[in-house]
């Protein structure tokens, strides 16, 4: 028996196009209302700072700085990122915000990172299930971070960059439908092979052709649908035993 080929699978697939389609649509449509009723959404705003050593931020002495002092702070930023996910600076953002949260809470909703290698930015990020109140909380956190980095480092130089705005980062309503379209497509063709695969009838010469890799010698025509139509006349004289 033969295997499926490429051609055998491409024409099942159009055979059966409006099953793949009315799939994809049905699972597709079931994951957008998911998204767009059932879950809530999540928004991140990102604020920004900057800390070095010292000799780039301070505007007097711009004209001293040099190679190394940039290479200092780079270094720095990681150290920096460090001291803000210790639990001190987040237990007093709690009592700054009237203790609405634990300072566990703020903990796990923060993010803070440096943006890559070769900048001195830190991107500092919280999520909140409302736009206003994740720009409030990334601004009022910004507020702390020159004391608590000048705790650590006296000599370092802070300059932020607050917050105006929050981005929704999740559910992704259009991605996950369209994921969810193309899986139910594919879980609908895969259960059309297995239905093929496990069909033993033989319904036509072509369906033999391509299943078994053997010649056909011949077919037992169907005399049902030989009384009408072009082989009327052949069925008239062979059917009867050849009398007229």
């Amino acid at each position: 028996m033969k295997g499926f080929t490429l051609f055998s699978l491409v024409k099942i697939a159009l055979k059966h196009l409006y099953i793949l389609i009315l799939a994809a649509i049905v699972c597709g449509a079931g994951m957008f209302s998911y998204c767009h009723f059932l879950v809530t959404p999540i928004y991140s705003a990102t604020a920004s700072m900057i800390v070095t050593n010292g000799a780039i931020i301070d505007t007097e002495n711009s004209n001293k700085v040099s190679g190394s002092d940039i290479s200092a702070s780079k270094n720095f930023a990681a150290t920096a990122c460090d001291v803000l996910k210790t639990n001190d600076i987040y237990k007093e953002l709690a009592q700054k915000l009237s203790n609405k949260y634990t300072y566990s809470t703020l903990r796990s909703s923060a993010s803070i990172t440096p943006r890559n290698e070769d900048t001195l930015f830190i991107d500092i990020s919280f999520t909140s299930t409302s736009k206003d109140e994740a720009v409030v909380l990334v601004n009022n956190f910004l507020e702390l971070v020159p004391s608590h980095i000048g705790e650590v480092f006296p000599g370092a130089l802070v300059k932020t960059f607050e917050a105006d705005s929050a981005r929704k980062v999740s559910p992704k309503t259009v991605n996950s439908t369209f994921y969810a379209a193309v899986v139910g497509a594919a879980l609908a063709y895969l259960i059309i092979l297995i239905v093929y695969s496990l069909n033993t009838v033989i319904k036509s010469e072509e369906d033999f052709k391509e299943r078994f890799d053997v010649p056909v010698l011949g077919n037992i025509p169907d005399f049902a649908k030989a009384k009408s139509g072009k082989y009327y006349k052949n069925y008239k004289y062979y059917g009867k035993g050849g009398n007229k």
